[in-house]
Order: C-alpha cells, then structure tokens, then sequence
C-alpha cells in the first residue's frame, strides 16, 4: 500500500510542475483594443435616458481633468434590434453618427470611439455584396472633447442612425450645457 501511495504521489507531483507551454498572450482571441474591462469601475455621472422598444440610451460625462471630457453614448438594444455601425467604410444614410450644430466653446480632440467595434458579417440583401458591420450588442460610444471657456454655454447636437429590423431613421436631439463649472449632456427638448 505505501508503494502505492508514493507511486501516486510522485506521479502527482511530477506532472503538476510541468511547464505550461502555451502563454495567455497566445490564447487570447480579441486585439488589445477590442478587450473590455469587465471590472473597470465605470466614473461617468450619465444625465439622461431614453428608453424606445428597440433600444436604451444613456447620455453621460465623464471628466478626465484639465477642462478634457468624454461625451458618453451607452446603447442597449432590446428585442434583436441592431444598426449599422459608424466604422463601415462603405457609405449609409443611416450609420449611427452625432453631427454637432455649434462647437465654438468645445474642440473634438479624436473620432468617436465604438466600444467594443463593431464585427463585419454577411448581409443576405442583394445590394449589399459581402459584410456589413453592424451593432447588435451594447455598445458605448465616446467622444473625447476639450472645452474651451468657462463660462455658460449650450451647444446641441443630433443623434442620427436607421434602427433594424423596423427600418426607421432614428433622429435624437441632444444637448451639451456647461452650467456652473459642470459640462452636461442630455437629450434636447421634449
């Protein structure tokens, strides 16, 4: 019985220091943009939310220090619902895009950034000939902006994409307030 037990034991042991051979960096399967941080605490106070049947929207900012801001769109889509992402190369009326009336108090420092990006996959509908990268997920947009004064201001802008599968132009106008020192960003009007 003890020849056994060492037998076992040693096997154990021998087999448990073996070297692994393949590392995380080969196992991981997305780029090093395209990985979200599950656990990252999310900072951005949202002010706003608009809720359809196909889809939910916060409007939020987040403040990185030096008068530089993340304009925040967080989409949920409910209900298989999806839209065709701002990174298509090829050109749709209705690609999900935020068009700014007036940015004389803000600067845009970069293009909006879609996280996670969207993926390309085969559209079935005869005009569109291979992929399309469409936004079936949640998915938060941002938009880095440096402000330029301090005083009070209110600049709008509007939120424009076709949501699928009802095939409706989506138009949402937003507003950015700086109001007492705060930069704000919530839906305009009604």
């Amino acid at each position: 019985m003890k020849f056994l037990l060492t037998i076992f034991a040693s096997l154990l042991l021998f087999n448990c220091n073996q070297p692994v051979s393949e590392t995380k960096k080969d196992l991981a399967l997305l780029n090093k943009d395209e990985i979200l941080e599950v656990n990252r605490p999310d900072y951005t106070y949202y002010y706003d939310t608009i809720t359809h049947d196909l889809y939910e929207i916060k409007l939020g900012v987040l403040d990185l220090g030096d008068d530089e801001y993340e304009l925040v769109i967080n989409m949920r889509l409910l209900n298989d619902s999806f839209f065709v992402s701002p990174n298509e190369k090829r050109d749709f009326k209705g690609k999900f895009a935020v068009f700014y009336d007036d940015t004389a108090h803000l600067t845009l420092s970069s293009e909006m950034e879609e996280i996670p990006k969207a993926i390309g996959e085969m559209d079935p509908h005869v005009f569109m000939d291979g992929k399309v990268k469409v936004v079936r997920d949640q998915t938060r947009y941002v938009q880095k902006v440096k402000r330029n004064s301090k005083e009070d201001f209110n600049s709008s802008a509007n939120l424009q994409f076709v949501i699928e599968p009802s095939c409706t132009l989506e138009k949402i106008p937003l507003s950015i307030v700086n109001q007492g020192g705060y930069l704000k960003f919530y839906l305009r009007g009604c």
